[in-house]
């Protein structure tokens, strides 16, 4: 197996294998209509449900974050770890309308298990009080720890030993709800827990969110951007993904410190900054989030491009890191304020990138791994 792949790409290779109807398309206007796509329906989902000015129902940023993350990693379970078993096996659209459906059920119901029944008798997760962000938090680790199986680590060991869906995701499941439950004792709970003490926490919230970001940054950088570099240079499965297991949380630090240095001096405007406070260190996410819609996108849609050789997936990088930057710089200065109609934080400069890009992220994924890009086929080179 190869590691590098990431199983939104294989997903989409099972789906494409069955789907007979759809535009046959270049791969450069392939890529373009699934732009386009992305933008315009991100852009009715946000005018139905969380537009501060003119959305039908408004709700941003809860309970629509929330939410949305949830669906977010629904894709992960069921692309990555489940490699969309038995969903593959049904023809297009039907395949994708039965994966949503599936995806969007399990969302709102852990969301309303959450918030409504735990949030009855732990005030972290009550709705009146920080119980949204107590939820979505539980997708920030979830997001690292279950998709990391797949995708760095290769589904080590289990394929080793012969496992196949659906015993393989199912396995994952635990493991990945293991790690991420233990995750979020450490570093998310003591600072939404009603028993936590001002200041006894390993790291406060928002810290521990843009840190913790930038390590989801090293995981897809390297997974997908790099082909699994440089973890394949280990020379065996299991060095590879115990080794890539903590070692991007070690490229991960050296992503926080160097997005921390580049929003302070070249991104955030002063002003801002002053409004932020402490709050500027979770913006290595803000600003992450924006490069990882890129990193995902160009491996799921664009097909990688460039390939194989080391030079090559630099420039990958290069180009993934660059329009990352291009958008966060458009958003916060342009998009989030006069389109989406979010809060200035100085004059000329607002929004939340986590909320808007996730949902693009999420937009994504759906069309191009549920549905399999429905409607459209691209020429072979």
């Amino acid at each position: 197996m190869d590691t590098s792949t990431n199983a939104a790409g294989k997903g989409g290779e099972i789906i494409s294998a069955k789907k007979q109807f759809g535009l046959s398309v270049n791969p450069i206007t392939f890529a373009l209509a699934h732009l386009t796509i992305i933008l315009v329906v991100s852009l009715v989902v946000w005018n139905l449900f969380a537009d501060p000015k003119q959305g039908i129902w408004k709700l941003y940023p809860q309970p629509f974050g929330a939410v949305m993350f949830w669906f977010i990693l629904e894709v992960v379970f069921l692309a990555f770890n489940g490699e969309l078993w038995p969903f593959h096996r049904l023809k297009q659209p039907l395949s994708g309308l039965v994966t949503f459906v599936t995806g969007a059920v399990l969302a709102f119901l852990t969301v309303g298990i959450l918030v409504f029944g735990i949030g009855s008798y732990e005030p972290a997760f009550n709705p009146s009080g920080a119980g949204w962000t107590a939820t979505g938090m539980i997708v920030l680790m979830g997001f690292y720890f279950f998709g990391i199986l797949p995708t760095n680590m290769g589904h080590w060991p289990w394929v080793d030993l012969g496992l196949k869906q659906p015993w393989v995701g199912i396995i994952e499941f635990f493991e990945g709800f293991f790690l991420a439950f233990l995750g979020y004792l450490i570093l998310i709970y003591p600072s939404v827990a009603s028993w936590s003490q001002s200041g006894k926490v390993i790291l406060p919230l928002v810290t521990a969110v843009g840190w913790f970001y930038s390590v989801i940054v090293s995981w897809l950088t390297t997974a997908n951007a790099l082909d699994n570099w440089p973890w394949s240079q280990l020379g065996s499965r299991a060095k590879t993904a115990l080794v890539s297991l903590f070692g991007n949380f070690v490229i991960g630090t050296g992503i926080y410190f160097l997005f921390l240095a580049i929003l302070k001096n070249f991104l955030i405007p002063v002003e801002a900054q002053k409004s932020l406070g402490v709050a500027i260190t979770m913006w290595p996410a803000q600003l992450g989030v924006c490069i990882l819609f890129w990193v995902l996108t160009w491996s799921t849609v664009f097909d990688n491009q460039p390939l194989n050789t080391v030079s090559k997936k630099v420039i990958r990088v290069v180009i993934t890191y660059g329009l990352g930057l291009i958008t966060f710089l458009v958003y916060t200065r342009w998009f989030a304020i006069s389109v989406l109609h979010e809060a200035e934080i100085s004059k000329g400069f607002g929004g939340d990138p986590l909320t808007w890009i996730d949902l693009m992220i999420l937009v994504m994924l759906i069309y191009a791994v549920y549905f399999g890009s429905y409607g459209l086929i691209k020429k072979n080179k």
